[in-house]
């Protein structure tokens, strides 16, 4: 459970019908981020492209503000992690864990932690609504990256996270996923 001073780790999984490396190399290329995030306006690459220690500046509009941060690929190690940290007046680290999970499906577990410079953002990351809203988006977002990367959207699922705070997660599937396809709700296990 996290305090009212805490800053927030927020986390989701993605189950997909397709190989752990199609996975991998979508998120690798930050640039089509816009594509499946709503939020990110815009991903530019600014040196190391696809390696770690590449640097990106991402601008990204969240509760009708518009930010502009720098991110850097602190890890890549495909098909299975990749982790960066967030730099700006939002900064914070996030990492995607991905498993194979039998012959043509992956398992990814995406877990981030933002904390904000501006005082009325810092307020705002730590109230429960916001958290509560950033849980949402993300389990959005994981949706539309499944039915990007799978091309089929009746087989993806999206759940919880269930190890948040480790930085290497079980390779067993959560035990409840949703249907991407039901947009509208998202059921999820603790």
């Amino acid at each position: 459970m996290l305090s009212k001073t805490t800053n927030a780790v927020i986390g989701a999984s993605l189950l997909v019908p397709s190989p752990a490396n199609d996975l991998y190399e979508v998120m690798l290329d930050v640039r089509n981020f816009p594509a499946w995030a709503p939020g990110v306006r815009r991903v530019e690459v600014l040196q190391g492209y696809g390696q770690p220690g590449m640097v990106s500046e991402w601008e990204i509009c969240f509760l009708g503000l518009k930010r502009k941060f720098l991110s850097v690929l602190e890890e890549a190690e495909s098909p299975a992690l990749l982790r960066w940290s967030y730099d700006g007046l939002v900064g914070g680290w996030g990492q995607c864990v991905i498993r194979e999970q039998g012959q043509s499906a992956a398992l990814a577990v995406f877990q981030t932690e933002l904390w904000a410079t501006e005082p009325h953002l810092k307020k705002l990351i730590r109230m429960w609504p916001a958290r509560e809203a950033a849980s949402t988006h993300l389990k959005r977002c994981l949706a539309q990256l499944g039915r990007m990367v799978s091309g089929d959207g009746s087989q993806v699922r999206v759940g919880s996270a269930e190890a948040i705070g480790q930085s290497l997660v079980p390779s067993e599937q959560p035990r409840c996923f949703a249907y991407a396809s039901e947009s509208s709700r998202f059921r999820e296990t603790l």
